[in-house]
């Protein structure tokens, strides 16, 4: 018997943990684009338009914005690791003081976008459109930039493409 309830126990908190976002942030954002101080944790927003969204101070960890139009979006103190990008127009995204671990910004349209002491680790950033984006203090050693456009870009107070 105390099996059982184990096991049903620690079904209930794996479930929990998959689907860990509060529905009614994500009601909000379908309703109204955005979302501050939300937890969207393994939302799936891919596809949506978040043109000029205001995400800052939310915990998107694990969520999927493949595809997504987020043109001029803030995600300023947002915790992104594990966030999928790919193939996301981000032209002029504000990615200051953010957490960007593992992040997925393949093929990606990046221009303009603004990382300022965001907290770069592992990032692929694999043929992204990177022109005239702004890091600055970040490590950028463990993130892979193959095939990225890099024109206009700004790497300054110790942020480098690694080599």
């Amino acid at each position: 018997m105390n099996k059982i309830i184990y096991f049903v126990i620690c079904f209930t908190i794996t479930a929990n943990m998959v689907c860990a976002y509060r529905q009614a942030d994500l009601q909000r954002v379908k309703e109204e684009g955005e979302c501050i101080k939300c937890d969207l944790t393994y939302a799936d927003l891919h596809g949506l338009d978040l043109r000029f969204s205001d995400f800052s101070e939310s915990d998107l960890s694990y969520a999927n914005l493949s595809n997504v139009n987020a043109h001029g979006a803030v995600f300023h103190k947002t915790n992104l690791s594990y966030v999928v990008f790919k193939k996301s127009n981000l032209k002029g995204v504000d990615f200051t003081d953010s957490i960007l671990n593992h992040v997925d910004f393949r093929e990606a349209r990046i221009w303009k976008s603004n990382f300022k002491g965001a907290k770069i680790n592992n990032c692929n950033f694999t043929d992204a459109g990177l022109g005239s984006a702004i890091f600055d203090g970040n490590n950028l050693k463990n993130s892979n930039f193959k095939g990225s456009i890099l024109y206009k870009t700004v790497f300054k107070n110790g942020a480098e493409i690694p080599k």
